[in-house]
């Protein structure tokens, strides 16, 4: 800017210099006005060297002072930008507390029983809302959660109520009314178990359809308190896997939903060992207790164990387990009027096996559907003093998922019966829905 300044100002001193020269050569009857007019003419000289620099001085501090704000409001700008904000504050909201959900369980089953020769068949043909349940899930802090379940199908009734305190992997206290650490099947939750039925066995002395016929003994829950956690862990590529689970509870021994004076708590544990392998589970679980048969008789005897294995992949499912009872039951003489105690004694088995198919539905890859067929072998003994007291059910069923929340199975059951040689039939359609 300057240097333009300086040029144009030494470029004007020349052209006035070369007017001044050639006024200076006029005729000489005016050679006093060309000397006055020179000088008239190095003041306007003067006049404009001073009144050029103001002008440019003015606009170069004008585009100093332009060029000065600009850069102050950017400074501005940016320490403005760079002041942490202060977070808003979250307002509560339920659900990041509360899980809802449930599912209905709508079901037809045809059976069919063969009572010998002269005798009509027993037949039945029933629809019905089999499960109709409401759940609720809860987080309160990282280390207590709780559930509410609850089943609207017959009768409103209660079916989970508990919360769990999480201290350690080693230890978790729970306590309320929730499933026994008894077999490895009693756990599962009805959607998520092959077939619609559980095994015989696991119904009789798993607190489902209990053989004392207490109809408090249901859905293989109690009242009371447990402990659970992982003992051992072995590491395979970089994870951790459990090597010893372990569950021990004290229980009411009265079944759900009852409030009962029981001097004599129930005792029920469960161990798995993983041998080294995630998806293999080796189980040996008991149960103690004694429950009341009446003011003549007092308390009766409810002992069960049971022992187990487990393979479970993310496809492939096989399972077999054995479990024994011994159980006081109160009996009335041939005379139906003198009470006694029969010491009952069963016993069963069974072995399931399971493997998931998973494709797309309708071309679109995003929306995975999945099937499973199921077989099942299953022997029940309620009585070992009967020589012909055996029933085995064998069973075939088909698992599909079409979608994430529709559940769909088919399922046909033979059941034998040594007592009368005769041949029972069972066929079941069920759809589910959860949410």
């Amino acid at each position: 800017m300057f240097v333009i300044f300086i040029q144009i100002l030494t470029t004007t001193e020349d052209f006035l210099y070369c007017q001044h020269q050639k006024m200076s050569y006029l005729c000489d009857f005016k050679k006093k006005l060309i000397i006055v007019k020179p000088n008239l003419f190095s003041m306007k000289n003067h006049f404009l060297r001073l009144s050029f620099i103001v002008l440019m001085m003015g606009c170069v501090t004008f585009v100093s002072a332009q060029k000065e704000g600009k850069r102050e409001k950017k400074e501005k700008k940016a320490a403005v930008t760079e002041q942490p904000v202060a977070p808003k504050e979250r307002k509560f909201h339920i659900s990041d507390y509360i899980q809802v959900g449930g599912f209905i369980n709508s079901q037809y089953e045809y059976t069919y029983k063969d009572n010998g020769e002269n005798i009509d068949p027993t037949q039945s043909s029933v629809f019905q809302i089999r499960r109709a349940r409401l759940d609720l899930k809860g987080t309160i802090t990282p280390r207590i959660e709780f559930r509410l379940q609850g089943d609207f199908a017959n009768s409103p009734k209660l079916i989970d109520a508990f919360v769990k305190f999480k201290f350690c992997r080693y230890i978790n206290l729970q306590v309320g009314q929730f499933k026994i650490p008894f077999t490895l099947e009693n756990p599962y939750a009805p959607l998520d178990l092959e077939l619609a039925d559980n095994a015989q066995v696991i119904s009789a002395l798993s607190g489902y359809s209990d053989v004392t016929g207490i109809s408090s003994y249901a859905n293989g829950r109690e009242i009371g308190l447990m402990i659970n956690g992982t003992l051992l862990q072995f590491e395979r590529d970089g994870q951790k896997y459990p090597l010893l689970d372990y569950a021990v509870g004290v229980f009411g021994g009265n079944g759900i939903n009852v409030k009962k004076d029981n001097m004599a708590k129930d005792i029920a544990g469960r161990i798995e060992f993983h041998p080294f392998l995630k998806h293999l589970s080796l189980s040996g679980s008991a149960y103690w207790g004694r429950y009341a048969m009446g003011d003549d008789l007092g308390d009766g005897l409810r002992l069960r164990c049971a022992g187990g294995a487990q393979y479970k992949d993310e496809n492939l499912t096989v399972r077999g387990e054995y479990v024994w009872g011994k159980t006081d039951i109160a009996r009335t003489d041939v005379d139906l009027i003198t009470p006694y105690v029969q010491n009952l004694e069963t016993q069963g088995f069974y072995v399931i096996a399971s493997y998931w198919f998973r494709f797309g539905w309708g071309g679109n890859s995003t929306v995975q559907q999945k099937l499973r067929p199921v077989l099942r072998y299953d022997f029940y003994q309620k009585d070992l003093t009967l020589e012909n007291g055996a029933s085995t059910h064998y069973s075939a069923g088909i698992d599909w998922w079409p979608e994430k929340h529709v559940q769909l199975r088919l399922q046909y059951t033979l059941k034998q019966n040594q007592v009368n040689k005769h041949l029972g039939h069972s066929a079941l359609a069920m759809v589910s829905v959860k949410f």
